[in-house]
């Protein structure tokens, strides 16, 4: 069953034409609480570490760089004040990226607005994990040891949608993307539309939930800071987590599964990291699964970049639901959780994201005869122990086993490949067509 081309398509400057007031809310006073954006979210590693904290610093220094005209406000601690923001301002956020303590979080925010009750055009923030100062040994026998991360670290930024709407926009908007996963090591993420919350987010969650149900490309991510659990696989040992005996980051073989690691859903953009991409079978295998014009992927840094149609679809009644996003969705839905918490903070009075409306929202890309998502085992499995691969790969293609190969297409070829990196095409030689060729082991010859 497929979708494809049974709809019309609108591209941004079409949809937001048609719906940029239905997009908004605009308050009493004329300011704008909830505003029509693109945005790009990822989760990333060690970021208590000073050379990490050195590349947040420069995503948010490149962001100015490129956007610097329209920020004027910001703030450089958690419970820190939300203000307009002078150079002296701005160096203190800068500071703050820098030179706060490990064991403390950088929660720092750039912003086109001065104030918390107005939506951003323009906005980068970070939250960072935090390393322990020393050791701690619980009462039960196990240990968490000093510079232990405690957790992902997690990066947004914001754009308005208009920037979308030429082809230049999108080189920007896609240009940030890949300094970002250049330069962090990213575990996983997502970029699209989605409605821009001013940062006192909680009173117009019920107007992304309406909003995120009416249009189907719509990310709901006001709670994007409290997703980076949901990224981050830990396990234990023991009769349970209040009596463990052991505990460790990511999944230890033969350990119990505390959290298994979900992708939270797809976009126009999902960005997968390497244990995102090995969980699935490999890059090769991922590829091959979404081979199709209309999908481009690209390896940067320490994810795969998918991206599903040349621009952002916002998924308008009339659209139905976007066809790109279904088919990666159908190839990625297995990396999902089959049982989500809800997207925002509990409401009695007004409709949000709550967990029987997250679960509906994140499966609606689903075909009706989707199979369910597995369940996660309660126990880590032993990795099986897959036999290298022994054929020819034509140049040109991501590698599909780390490890030495060469190629008779040039002389003192052989080297070491990184599974997923591209073995390259020597054009012009007398063998003809560049074929790499596995070699068992370093002292093969």
């Amino acid at each position: 069953m497929t979708l494809r081309d049974s709809k019309p398509v609108l591209t941004p400057l079409q949809a937001l034409a048609r719906y940029k007031e239905d997009l908004s809310v605009r308050l009493a006073d004329n300011s704008m609480a909830v505003l029509p954006g693109v945005i790009g979210t990822v989760y990333f590693e060690r970021g208590s570490q000073p050379p990490v904290r050195q590349a947040i610093l420069d995503c948010f220094d490149r962001f100015e760089e490129m956007f610097g005209e329209h920020l004027k406000g910001g703030k450089d601690t958690d419970l820190g004040k939300f203000t307009k923001r002078t150079f002296a301002g701005v160096e203190k956020i800068r500071r703050a990226i820098l030179e706060t303590p490990a064991h403390e979080q950088v929660s720092v925010l750039r912003s086109s607005s001065t104030d918390q009750d107005t939506a951003a055009e323009y906005s980068i923030k970070t939250l960072t994990g935090i390393a322990a100062d020393e050791d701690y040994i619980s009462p039960k026998g196990w240990t968490a040891f000093k510079g232990q991360e405690s957790g992902l670290s997690y990066m947004k930024f914001n754009v308005p949608m208009d920037l979308v709407t030429t082809q230049d926009g999108i080189t920007q908007y896609e240009g940030f993307v890949r300094y970002v996963c250049e330069n962090l090591v990213v575990h996983g993420g997502y970029g699209g539309l989605a409605p821009i919350l001013a940062y006192s987010y909680h009173r117009y969650a019920s107007h992304e939930w309406a909003l995120a149900k009416r249009f189907s490309g719509l990310e709901i991510d006001s709670t994007a800071h409290l997703q980076s659990q949901e990224y981050d696989p830990i396990s234990y040992e023991g009769e349970s987590l209040d009596y463990m005996t052991a505990f460790y980051p990511g999944l230890h073989p033969g350990a119990k599964v505390c959290r298994w690691g979900f992708i939270k859903g797809v976009n126009w953009y999902t960005i997968l990291g390497d244990f995102f991409v090995e969980r699935f079978g490999g890059e090769a295998a991922l590829r091959k699964a979404l081979d199709r014009p209309d999908i481009h992927i690209e390896h940067i840094g320490s994810s795969l970049l998918i991206r599903a149609g040349d621009f952002p679809r916002l998924g308008a009644p009339e659209e139905g639901l976007p066809e790109p996003y279904v088919f990666v969705n159908s190839v990625l839905r297995v990396l999902r959780d089959p049982k989500p918490d809800g997207l925002h903070l509990y409401d009695p009075y007004l409709p949000h994201a709550d967990t029987k409306n997250a679960r509906t929202w994140t499966a609606r890309f689903d075909l009706p005869d989707a199979p369910p998502i597995p369940e996660p085992p309660t126990i880590v499995p032993y990795p099986v122990k897959r036999k290298p691969v022994r054929h020819s790969v034509p140049g040109g293609s991501p590698c599909p086993e780390a490890g030495w190969w060469q190629t008779p297409a040039k002389a003192d070829s052989r080297r070491y490949f990184e599974a997923g990196e591209i073995m390259p095409i020597f054009a012009g030689s007398k063998w003809g067509a560049t074929n790499w060729i596995y070699s068992e082991d370093e002292s093969t010859s």
